[in-house]
Parts: C-alpha cells; sequence; structure tokens
C-alpha cells in the first residue's frame, strides 16, 4: 500500500508538471487524498549491530506529495484553497530535511504571487524557522547524516527569511521584527543572513539586466 501511494503521488505529480489541464478542474477531489499523504508517519526502529535506528516508512510518500504541493504550486495554485493549502506547508516546515527545504521553495513562491496570505500566516511559518535556526546537528540529522546538509537546510531557511523581509510593511509586523533582531543578534545567524543577501541581490540584479 505505501509504495502503490508512492507511485500515485509520483504520477500525479508528473501530470500535474507536463499536463496540468488534465487535473484543474479535479482540484476539489484530489487535494483532500494530498494533504493526507503530508500527514501520515509510519515510524519503527531497525537494529544495526548494537545500535538502533529510527525508520519512516511513510516518508517516501509523503516527500512526493509535497512534490506534487510545489508543482500544484506553480500551475494550478488558482484552483487552490490557499490557507488550506499553507495549513499543509506548515505541517511540512516541521518534518525532515528534505521536506522541510521542498516547503521554504513553497513559502518563497507564495510570497510572489499572495504576500497576504503569508503574512497572515506568519507567526505559524517564524516558529518552524526559528527551530531550524536554533537546532544542533544531532538534532537535525540524528543518523549522522552530513554537516553539508544541515547548512544547507539552514542556508535555505534564511533564503526563506530574505524572501519575507521583502513583503511591503513587513517591518510592521512586531513577530517579525524580533525575529530578525534575533537573527541580527547572533554571529552565526547575523553572518548566514549576510551571505544570503548578498547571494539574494546578486541574483536579482542578474535578472533584470
Amino acid at each position: 500500500a505505501v509504495v502503490s501511494t508512492q507511485s500515485t503521488g509520483v504520477t500525479l505529480n508528473c501530470t500535474a508538471h507536463n499536463k496540468p489541464a488534465l487535473i484543474r478542474d479535479h482540484m476539489e477531489e484530489i487535494l483532500p487524498n494530498l494533504y493526507k499523504e503530508t500527514t501520515i508517519k509510519l515510524k519503527r526502529e531497525v537494529e544495526m549491530g548494537p545500535f538502533k535506528y529510527p525508520v519512516d516508512d511513510a516518508l517516501d510518500n509523503r516527500k512526493a506529495a509535497f512534490e506534487c504541493m510545489y508543482t500544484v504550486l506553480q500551475n494550478c495554485i488558482d484552483r487552490v484553497n490557499i490557507f488550506q493549502f499553507l495549513d499543509h506547508i506548515e505541517i511540512g516546515l516541521k518534518d525532515v530535511p528534505d521536506i522541510k527545504m521542498l516547503t521554504y521553495l513553497m513559502v518563497l513562491r507564495l510570497i510572489q504571487i499572495n504576500p497576504n496570505a503569508v503574512v497572515l500566516k506568519l507567526d505559524n511559518i517564524l516558529e518552524p524557522l526559528r527551530d531550524t535556526f536554533n537546532s544542533k546537528l544531532k538534532d537535525i540529522c540524528p543518523i549522522g547524516q552530513e554537516v553539508e546538509k544541515v547548512n544547507e537546510l539552514k542556508r535555505s531557511a534564511m533564503r526563506t527569511v530574505i524572501g519575507m523581509s521583502k513583503i511591503p510593511e513587513i517591518e510592521k509586523h512586531p513577530s517579525f521584527v524580533e525575529f530578525m533582531k534575533k537573527i541580527r543578534f547572533y554571529k552565526e545567524t547575523d553572518n548566514l543572513f549576510k551571505q544570503e543577501l548578498q547571494a539574494s541581490d546578486s541574483e536579482e540584479m542578474v535578472w533584470e539586466n
């Protein structure tokens, strides 16, 4: 059943990407099942020698669901209830690193097409971003994944923060102002902010040219 569900998600993702017209009028039937997959976790422990490691048999299904959500966002967003969509982005913001990075991309895209919706969900988006910056290596990658993956997760989170900082009048929202004060207060996050801001500005200049 797990493999079947994953295959369905992959098929739907391909259809949404390549032939969105085939599914645009069926979003009301498709999305509830897609959203359901973003919440399912099937955790167990496996033994490897003297150690036990956590395994989530539903992880690939969730990844497929979030990948499909990203494609829907790109191609069918006018047929989607944006606040329900954001509810499930919030779930992804608290998931494993690969899914977090997908949801960061979705937040960035929503900033472009519907910044007001992002602002209305601001506190719920900032909380998991804060957790990412506060996390230590062992919290993010408990089975010893490479440091570079953790660094890329934090860079991706910071790009999302920078995108949010460019929303008109975002400085009027106390929760974001307080969040940015803490980002700029700590040397690690302040340096990361400066690096990603410089990269972001450079990309915009290239685009404008």
